[in-house]
């Protein structure tokens, strides 16, 4: 069927990057963990974690992977900004969307940013452009 979306085709608002970054996940309380971001855009991240952090960031009702709703988190993490010799800290709260299981201590969770500041934003944005055509 020609013209036809395949089922896992997703209409993705920002250009994603694959990336190797570490990053910190806060719950609402404090209790922050590390993790590996998977993916990155200007609107949002991808991270692995172990199943304590999956736990400890999750309330017990939104612990089933799928679609999550209603829970934040704040995320840290440290970019290279181009053309500069200076890093840029990003420290924003995120939205959980979206959590899948991979292996008994193994998940991934995707999140949506909360509204970076500008000039957050424009860092990222110029971090992501330079991943994409360096």
């Amino acid at each position: 069927m020609a013209g036809k979306k395949q089922h896992f085709w997703i209409d993705r608002r920002y250009a994603r990057i694959s990336t190797g970054l570490s990053c910190t996940v806060a719950t609402s309380h404090g209790k922050s963990h590390q993790a590996q971001m998977l993916n990155l855009s200007a609107g949002g991240l991808k991270f692995s974690c172990p199943h304590e952090s999956f736990i400890e960031l999750l309330p017990d009702t939104q612990r089933t992977p799928g679609l999550i709703q209603d829970v934040v988190i704040e995320v840290q993490f440290e970019l290279s900004l181009p053309d500069e010799t200076d890093t840029r800290m990003i420290r924003t709260p995120a939205n959980v969307i979206h959590t899948e299981r991979l292996a008994q201590d193994c998940y991934h969770i995707g999140a949506q940013f909360k509204p970076l500041t500008e000039s957050d934003a424009q860092a990222l944005e110029a971090y992501i452009a330079k991943a994409v055509n360096p």
